[in-house]
């Protein structure tokens, strides 16, 4: 949530653009350093016009997806992955550093039995590592299935 300004605006197309969604949507993966969050995906992206962007990615049995809304006032951007754990606190970290947001929300979903400590606190260092502060945090367990934690971050300062 709320995106650097100036990020946010790569996600504008340009008034006399007259490529393809798919093939602004490709320079935009590569122009704001989306395609670098995981370098070893296939990425298929799409750029709206005037403004707006998606992009599915696929890493053998790992994949992810982007949807940003890049409007001022109300700037967006979201980003979930399949992943083990290491390479999704890795994934995290490369995205706040494109995105660079005022705030962060961030939920997993472990096998019950998990150790949740652990999640939080991995997801907690990284931000904390990168100028945010846990706001707040949950953890919800579905007996038998899954446990979802979530937390919140805001940037120190905000």
């Amino acid at each position: 949530m709320d995106l650097d300004r100036t990020l946010a605006r790569r996600f504008f197309r340009k008034e006399a653009d007259e490529w393809s969604g798919d093939d602004a949507g490709s320079d935009m993966t590569a122009s704001t350093g989306v395609g670098a969050i995981n370098p070893r995906a296939l990425i298929c992206s799409f750029a709206f016009h005037p403004c707006g962007y998606s992009m599915n990615s696929l890493d053998r049995d790992r994949y992810s997806t982007i949807h940003v809304t890049p409007e001022d006032g109300h700037s967006y951007a979201s980003f979930e992955c399949v992943g083990r754990n290491d390479e999704t606190i890795k994934w995290l970290r490369r995205a706040v550093d494109v995105f660079r947001p005022g705030a962060v929300s961030v939920s997993l979903c472990m096998a019950s039995g998990g150790d949740d400590c652990q999640a939080f606190s991995a997801v907690a260092d990284v931000l904390q590592l990168l100028g945010f502060v846990c706001r707040s945090q949950a953890a919800e367990e579905f007996p038998g299935t899954v446990t979802v934690t979530y937390q919140t971050f805001v940037a120190r300062g905000k």
